[in-house]
């Protein structure tokens, strides 16, 4: 019997359900079957069962299964998650354009922030977005510059609020603003009253270095091109950290970031020097997945972003020095 066009032909042709890509999807995001059915709020056995039905009707192993270690995507696992998420972005599109029609961002996101970037503009961001779209979630994942990459190359988060620190394979990022690096230093230094120095008068006293990764690279590579060799005396990864050994004495810091106040976690002040220095600022950026449209969520974010980027700027423009 000749099955009828568009129902048993395309499952014969298609031998999959969105359900099994969508247990599939959770799975290359967590790399843990346990906490993708805990996610899904399905039992471990239909997750897993989903799995091995993908996996037979592919003729491919999607996971490398590591005995109390996890997972680990397979590259025909890697390749079927790069479909996958083209195709739940197009149909998240469709879903998004017939609701957007009636004004309505609805729904969740997960969008991966830099840890120094987080305190300055995550609060900011999340209360505009509840005010302007009280129907959007957002989830939040924190990390360097590499796991904001992670993230957005393993489905766990569709946007990533960042730096430009290297070019990125796969990734599209939005220039949104620039962060000017500047130098910190305690209140009683002498370079503290002039408020603006060269990077070789800061480098006579030792370097309290933010130990993030491609975040150091970046500082460093400044005092490289300006001739300076620096004495690192303490690392920390901890952007507070930072500044309360700075206020302490203990060496200047060179940051992008910049608190409306002045006070550290010990207590004491820093005071804030101009780099007088040509020095590359670092580009505030919004990235995703290249070749993957943006879903109204991710534009509503971008968006957001952007218009708290432009306003943080403007006030710069009229002598509030705080950035971000």
């Amino acid at each position: 019997m000749i099955p009828k066009e568009g129902t048993c032909a395309v499952a014969q042709r298609f031998p999959l359900t969105l359900t099994q890509l969508s247990y599939f999807a959770e799975c290359a995001k967590t790399l843990n079957m346990t906490v993708a059915s805990e996610n899904l709020h399905v039992a471990q056995s239909a997750v897993s069962t989903a799995i091995s039905q993908l996996e037979r009707a592919l003729g491919a192993a999607l996971f490398i299964r590591q005995h109390a270690k996890g997972l680990i995507l397979t590259a025909a696992g890697e390749s079927l998650l790069r479909d996958t998420h083209r195709m739940f972005g197009l149909l998240t599109e469709s879903i998004d354009t017939i609701q957007s029609e009636r004004g309505e961002v609805r729904g969740s996101i997960t969008v991966a922030c830099f840890h120094t970037l987080t305190p300055f503009l995550l609060p900011q961001l999340l209360a505009r977005l509840q005010h302007t779209h009280p129907a959007l979630t957002v989830d939040v994942r924190e990390g360097d510059y590499e796991q904001n990459l992670a993230d957005l190359r393993g489905g766990r988060a569709e946007l990533a609020v960042s730096y430009d620190l290297t070019d990125a394979d796969g990734i599209e990022q939005e220039v949104v603003g620039e962060a000017r690096p500047h130098a910190i230093v305690a209140t009683d230094h002498p370079l503290a009253a002039r408020g603006t120095a060269s990077l070789a008068e800061l480098a006579a006293d030792p370097l309290v270095l933010l130990d993030l990764p491609d975040s150091s690279q970046y500082f460093l590579g400044l005092l490289r091109e300006a001739g300076v060799q620096p004495h690192i005396k303490y690392r920390t990864k901890n952007y507070e950290a930072v500044r309360s050994f700075v206020a302490m004495g203990l060496g200047f810091a060179i940051l992008n970031q910049r608190p409306r106040v002045a006070e550290t976690y010990a207590g004491n002040r820093t005071a804030v020097v101009e780099i007088a220095d040509p020095v590359r600022s670092l580009g505030i950026t919004v990235a995703s997945l290249a070749q993957v449209e943006l879903s109204a969520r991710a534009r509503a974010v971008t968006q957001a972003v952007r218009e708290l980027v432009a306003e943080e700027s403007a006030r710069q423009a009229v002598g509030d020095h705080s950035t971000l």
